[in-house]
C-alpha cells in the first residue's frame, strides 16, 4: 500500500482564504430588503459613521504611506549599492 502525500494549500490559497474569512462577517448573499436598504442609508448618513469611516481611512493610509516610506528608501539603498558595484 502507497502512502498518499497530504494535500498543502499554496501560499496564494491560504491568503484568499484568509481574506475570504476577514470578510465574511459582512458577506451578504442576493437582495437586501428595503428595511435593510434605509437603515443602511440612515447608518451611512449618521455623523458617527461617516466620522470612524475618516479615522480608520486615515490610520489606512498612514500605515500605507509608512509602508511606502521604508520601501523608498529600501530603493535608495540598493540603488546605491548597485552604483557602487558598477
Amino acid at each position: 500500500m502507497s502512502q498518499s502525500s497530504s494535500y498543502q494549500p499554496t501560499p496564494e490559497q491560504l491568503a484568499r482564504w484568509k481574506r475570504m474569512d476577514e470578510l465574511e462577517p459582512t458577506a451578504t448573499v442576493g437582495f437586501l430588503s428595503i428595511e435593510q436598504q434605509d437603515k443602511n442609508v440612515k447608518e451611512f448618513l449618521e455623523t458617527d459613521y461617516i466620522q470612524n469611516q475618516l479615522e480608520q481611512t486615515r490610520a489606512y493610509k498612514a500605515k500605507l504611506l509608512k509602508k511606502l516610506a521604508s520601501a523608498e528608501e529600501y530603493e535608495q539603498f540598493l540603488l546605491k549599492e548597485n552604483q557602487k558595484r558598477m
